[in-house]
């Protein structure tokens, strides 16, 4: 795993990466701040496992989830391939996004979802930081949208029909947030508050925030649970 390829920044010019591939569709959201290259190694880790790849990228702290819904569902529909079972694979805040473009279009999330570090019950780093105007400014109103209170009150939540798996880490690799973290956490987000449904299948790895989604064991058990009947 190259973690410094994993947190290269957005880019402008930056575009969706389609891999076509013989078998069904998986599309992949990364988290805040981040770029199509988080998501590199476990897009070609599935393209090798026989599906078909579409990394798309978001601009996460520049605008409104409502602007970045729309932007991912454009980027889904002109690419070929949408009439194939469309699976979703997400990082942190990409899970939020994943709801709201469900919630919205979904027509298009006809697949399983699998959640890597989601903050589904929101981020109390985010409550920490909401009166300080310089961490509103690179946070960006998406980024803002990930309070506790917010999560909960404006984020639509996930159909539980929905074929939904949640991964989450319990290596703390950035132990400035210990203190607003209760519980087993990856630096950022809690174990329990991956939790999306009571009866949410939740799986915790032994993986960090930063870096879950390039995690060998991590993407080996992303491939069996898109490739589970």
């Amino acid at each position: 795993m190259n973690r410094l390829k994993l947190i290269i920044p957005p880019l402008p010019w930056h575009r969706a990466r389609h891999r076509e591939g013989a078998g069904e569709r998986v599309i992949l959201l990364h988290g805040l701040w981040r770029s199509i290259w988080a998501m590199e190694d476990l897009s070609q880790s599935l393209h090798d496992a026989g599906f078909d790849l579409l990394n798309v990228p978001y601009p996460s702290f520049r605008k409104s989830l409502s602007d970045i819904v729309e932007e991912v569902a454009r980027a889904i529909r002109h690419t070929s391939g949408t009439e194939k079972t469309q699976h979703f694979v997400t990082h942190s805040m990409g899970g939020i996004v994943l709801r709201c473009l469900a919630d919205r279009y979904p027509e298009l999330v006809t697949g399983r979802v699998i959640m890597l570090a989601p903050p589904n019950q929101g981020s109390e780093i985010i409550d920490w930081l909401e009166d300080c105007p310089l961490a509103r400014y690179s946070l960006g109103p998406a980024g803002m949208n990930l309070s506790t209170t917010r999560v909960k009150k404006e984020i639509p939540t996930l159909s539980s029909e929905k074929d939904l798996t949640v991964i989450m880490g319990k290596r703390q690799s950035i132990p400035i947030f210990n203190s607003f973290l209760q519980g087993p956490h990856d630096g950022i987000v809690t174990v329990e508050g991956g939790r999306l449904h009571p009866l949410t299948p939740l799986e915790v790895v032994d993986a960090d925030h930063s870096f879950i989604m390039g995690d060998r064991a991590v993407i080996k058990r992303v491939i069996q649970r898109l490739k589970s009947k």
